[in-house]
């Protein structure tokens, strides 16, 4: 039996309430997961250039060093979620917190880049089996009202204040130690977390209605496969010419795996997802949201970087200054995001991708004008919409499936906003390369990306919005 797909029920007196002071330490925990996560990507990026200069690593495999962590985590993240609700939401919790403390430990050790890139491997896996984890028993936790709406804006909040704090605190801790520190400080925190979990988080596993699930090896595989080539090569469309193999293979051999994913979750006897799942519309819709969303706006921060850096001639320093008021626009439209939690699904998806689609515009008027200040203010208004469609769609995508697939559908969300982001990155710049080709510094290129960020979270917004007249 499905979740109610409203945007919230009718609310009890406890549902009401606002979280006690356990169940407030409970959402702390659980969030402090997942910003280890993101600190596993931001304070990473800034510490590459002392890692390529300390272990003499050029461009290719440098950038393994954040590569790496992302094909694997976004691979693995759907069938992480499924072990999650088999196994025991907190056992994979726990298991995924530990592998990623031994991974940041290896890289902290790390003598060559080898075992760097193991480390970061390792790091990989650990963070897939985190995220949906934690996210499911974070709704399981909270199911309806005022704690859900807490709980909810809480995870994407500490989304963006963990990017906001690796990229502050990465800088800072580079500077003044090194680059290995800060595998050991991500060491460090999930331990802490680990420790926290038997006094905090429930032992419960995960319930079980009617027979007992499998594990779907076919499902798994081909949703495994099918996903890491698409992440990969989208990652390989960056810099084609340095790819052993052309992107365009690696992606179609993506789409071919996923093709096959879907026609075992039509036939197979135990599905990953099962036919039901992938033909509900309320689940499609908010991971299609989640797609749109990061493959404008986390796609978005990339070009940012690069309009910051080669149109307006920003230093390092000013252009993460810019960048600052996405990530606090972010914080901040998430804890205010019991607005539109209490209203119907639809309306905070549709109204988040509306926000995206003004400021991808305006990104694109600022880099046209080569104006600093009206690109932060786009930059900032880009953070707020993300943050409403985000924690809308993350919430419908949880609702939408019953309890004891909540470990499933949160690893299916994640795993759309990361195929968003790869995706994302590679057909904008894409696109900024071909249209700015002989045009290098003039921003005509970036101005186009913008503006096909815009139409696609604008069209995707519209959808939203006639589907749900067209249900009324």
């Amino acid at each position: 039996m499905k979740r109610s797909r409203t945007s919230e029920p009718t609310e009890d007196g406890a549902a009401a309430r606002p979280p006690t002071v356990r169940e407030a330490l409970l959402i702390g925990t659980l969030c402090g997961a997942q910003v280890i996560e993101v600190l596993g990507v931001t304070i990473v990026i800034v510490a590459l250039p002392v890692i390529g200069a300390d272990l003499a690593l050029d461009g290719g495999r440098l950038q393994l060093v954040v590569s790496l962590y992302a094909v694997l985590y976004g691979g693995l993240l759907l069938t992480a979620g499924r072990v999650a609700d088999i196994v025991g939401r907190r056992a994979v919790l726990a298991a995924g917190l530990a592998v990623t403390a031994a991974g940041a430990l290896t890289c902290a050790l790390a003598p060559t880049d080898v075992i760097l890139l193991v480390g970061r491997a390792v790091q990989g896996l650990g963070g897939a089996l985190v995220t949906p984890a934690a996210l499911a028993l974070l709704t399981s936790a909270f199911p309806t009202g005022r704690p859900r709406r807490v709980a909810v804006s809480a995870w994407t909040a500490a989304a963006a204040g963990g990017g906001a704090l690796g990229f502050g605190a990465g800088g800072l801790l580079v500077g003044a130690f090194g680059w290995r520190p800060v595998f050991w400080l991500l060491a460090a925190v999930a331990v802490m977390v680990l420790a926290a979990l038997p006094r905090l988080v429930p032992a419960a596993p995960a319930p079980r209605t009617g027979p007992r699930r499998g594990w779907d090896p076919a499902g798994t595989v081909t949703a495994v496969v099918g996903l890491v080539l698409l992440v990969l090569g989208a990652g390989l469309v960056e810099d084609p010419a340095a790819a052993p193999v052309p992107p365009v293979v690696v992606l179609v051999a993506g789409v071919v795996a996923l093709s096959a994913f879907v026609m075992t979750q039509r036939r197979g006897r135990d599905p990953l997802l099962g036919w039901a799942v992938l033909t509900d519309r309320p689940f499609l819709l908010a991971n299609g949201v989640a797609f749109v969303n990061t493959a404008t706006t986390s796609a978005s921060g990339t070009l940012i970087a690069l309009v910051a850096a080669g149109v307006l001639g920003l230093g390092p320093l000013a252009t993460g200054l810019v960048l600052l008021p996405f990530s606090v626009m972010v914080v901040v439209g998430s804890l205010a995001g019991g607005f539109w939690l209490q209203r119907p699904a639809r309306t905070g998806m549709a109204g988040g991708l509306g926000v995206v689609a003004v400021a991808m515009s305006a990104l694109a008027v600022a880099t046209a004008a080569r104006s600093v200040v009206l690109l932060a203010i786009a930059v900032a208004v880009a953070g707020l919409g993300l943050s409403w469609s985000a924690l809308t769609s993350t919430n419908a995508a949880t609702a939408a499936l019953p309890e004891a697939q909540q470990g499933t559908a949160a690893g299916a969300v994640n795993t759309a906003a990361q195929v968003g982001t790869a995706l994302g990155v590679a057909v904008l710049l894409t696109t900024a390369s071909v249209v700015g080709s002989g045009d290098a510094g003039a921003g005509r290129g970036f101005v186009v990306a913008f503006l096909v960020a815009a139409v696609f979270a604008a069209g995707a917004g519209a959808a939203v919005t006639l589907r749900r007249q067209a249900r009324s």
